[in-house]
């Protein structure tokens, strides 16, 4: 008699398959809604790198002028003289290290937490106009006026420089791309979640 009520009382207790699939269908649904949510997180943090160094560049750049009275031209007019020098590709590169302009990085003062995956590139210059073109792949198709430097709004009247970055997370061969300018209060970007 006892073993009965123990086996009706365990019958009880136990879970039906209905509703065990109900909780593997709620689990399911949450899974998906994390995964969206995990997507959007990764794509904000992919391109949170380039605007914390780029806004260090900026501070740089601004201190050097403040000594000096100009604007470093740390990659000598070339907007894809890429630093740290390497493939632009989904792999991390110690920023540092052997580069044509290593010096002038170093006379910027640009430091870093550690190794980055996009390459940097800064020019300046003393008068108008900017005398330098973005990147060849850069299309600025974000902007109303197309190309930044060629917009008279972004016309610097003294020293001016620009900044730009540009990786390539997924190697894809497709570049996310960054620009901002001594004249812009932001940062402009095309394909940031390539």
């Amino acid at each position: 008699m006892r073993s009965r009520r123990r086996q009706r009382s365990a019958a009880r207790r136990a879970f039906t398959l209905v509703e065990l699939l109900v909780v593997v269908a709620m689990i399911g649904v949450l899974a998906a809604i994390a995964m969206v949510g995990y997507r959007r997180y990764m794509d904000a943090a992919g391109i949170a790198e380039p605007k914390a160094v780029m806004q260090g560049i900026r501070g740089a750049q601004e201190a050097y002028k403040a000594e000096m009275l100009v604007y470093l031209n740390v990659s000598q007019g070339s907007l894809d003289a890429w630093y740290p020098a390497g493939t632009l590709n989904d792999r991390k590169r110690a920023w540092g290290g052997a580069h044509p302009h290593a010096t002038n990085w170093q006379l910027l003062n640009v430091t870093t937490d550690g190794a980055v995956r996009f390459g940097y590139a800064t020019v300046a210059g003393d008068a108008p106009p900017f005398s330098v073109t973005p990147h060849s792949g850069f299309t600025w198709s974000g902007l109303p006026a197309g190309n930044p430097l060629a917009d008279p709004q972004f016309a610097p009247n003294g020293p001016w420089y620009v900044v730009q970055a540009a990786g390539d997370r997924d190697s894809d061969g497709t570049l996310a791309l960054l620009l901002t300018t001594s004249t812009m209060s932001g940062i402009y970007w095309e394909n940031e979640t390539e």
